[in-house]
């Protein structure tokens, strides 16, 4: 389902990019993807759940956020429950 946003954004911002709104429509959704993988690992790291369970409530690729994670240094917690879990057991 779509979501109808009216907002004005200042011209700077678009300085650089075509005035295409295929390219426009791409680079709000990086925006958004990028922001929702700092929420994810924010609360991976605050102990919110395992990285495959925030994965899912962000709706992002796990292998994505693992990848994430790593450039931004985040390391796993292995505890006998996060290493069950993403085991399935």
């Amino acid at each position: 389902m779509a979501k109808i946003l009216s907002m004005e954004i200042p011209k700077k911002w678009f300085e650089g990019i075509p005035d295409d709104f295929t390219i426009i429509r791409q680079v709000i959704s990086l925006g958004i993807r990028q922001y929702k993988i700092g929420q994810a690992l924010e609360l991976y790291k605050n102990g919110g759940g395992s990285i495959g369970y925030v994965a899912e409530i962000y709706d992002l690729p796990k292998a994505d956020l693992i990848q994430e994670a790593q450039r931004r240094g985040i390391e796993p917690e292995f505890t006998e429950e996060t290493v069950l879990e993403e085991l399935g057991l």
